[in-house]
């Protein structure tokens, strides 16, 4: 993703600013509700038509039923641990489209009981976000897995 020069204008430039705040807090609150079992939080994340990818075998369309899916999927574990950072954001030229790639590394824990047992996965998100009623809102995750750890994921 290059570097995208911020505006000159000052009233663009906080908006920008602004912007990239909400988008930042959107994937850290992506996050968070991932690590808490905040299922629908997690949802409310994404747009009514958002898509979570996660090749070649997750896939997921929609805000309905996302809650449910993910549940699923990582609600098999003991717990999880989702680090998310050096967030390079891209605000289009319309203002309310912005691309974003961010840094994942995700512990699972396999047992409570014994927390050596745990299943990793580090890469990128690659995700698409639009401005909406609700503020800024994912149309687009898709994670680049590079390199896997621990035990096997089950998910």
């Amino acid at each position: 993703m290059p570097l995208v020069s911020p505006p000159t204008d000052p009233a663009e430039q906080l908006r920008w600013l602004t912007d990239r705040a909400a988008i930042s807090d959107l994937l850290i609150e992506f996050a968070r509700a991932l690590d808490d079992r905040d299922w629908e939080a997690y949802a409310d994340t994404y747009a009514e038509d958002g898509v979570l990818s996660i090749s070649p075998t997750i896939f997921h369309s929609g805000r309905a039923g996302m809650a449910d899916f993910v549940g699923k999927s990582l609600g098999r574990y003991a717990g999880t641990h989702h680090v998310s950072s050096n967030h390079a954001i891209a605000i289009a030229i319309d203002g309310d489209t912005a691309t974003t790639r961010s840094y994942l590394i995700a512990a699972h824990v396999l047992d409570a009981s014994d927390p050596y047992r745990h299943a990793d996965g580090a890469g990128w998100y690659r995700c698409e976000v639009r401005r909406t009623e609700a503020g800024w809102r994912f149309t687009r995750v898709a994670l680049e897995v590079r390199y896997l750890s621990g035990e096997p994921l089950t998910h």
